[in-house]
């Protein structure tokens, strides 16, 4: 992946390299760019963003993810999807910054910080899986519904 990632720098002369994702995807997506940063001159920038982004690491990582990525790391929740307080907390796993809520109303609310049991975090909204809903998971996430 790496040598790509040089390939199309070098071709396009792009300066912002971009990882996204859903799901399973979006947790594979999110190591990538914490892999990239670390390999790549801090000239270039890394970005993530991710829908439906369960936990990837522990609150180590969480940090470590603040610190290499700052400001460049967003995970999107779908009002009351399920898929983002897994695994839960309890068993050590924790978000890094840069969530952005789509609540009930359809909005668009950036939450500052890291996992948060407030009401305004998804932590809060969906406080166990058997409070969210799983359709949620799907989005639509501007529009776009992700189905197999």
């Amino acid at each position: 992946m790496l040598d790509a990632v040089w390939q199309v720098i070098s071709k396009h002369g792009t300066s912002t390299v971009t990882t996204v994702g859903q799901s399973l995807g979006a947790a594979l997506a999110l190591l990538d760019s914490a892999f990239l940063r670390l390999q790549l001159p801090t000239t270039i920038s890394v970005k993530f963003v991710g829908n439906g982004l369960p936990r990837v690491g522990n609150q180590a990582w969480a940090n470590f993810v603040d610190a290499r990525l700052s400001g460049d790391v967003t995970h999107i929740n779908n009002k009351k999807d399920t898929v983002q307080i897994v695994p839960g907390m309890f068993l050590g796993y924790h978000h890094p910054s840069g969530e952005i809520h789509i609540e009930e109303s359809g909005d668009w609310v950036e939450r500052p910080g890291q996992d948060n049991s407030d009401k305004l975090y998804i932590v809060g909204v969906v406080p166990t899986i058997f409070s969210g809903d799983t359709n949620d998971h799907d989005g639509p996430y501007n529009d776009i519904i992700f189905k197999c």
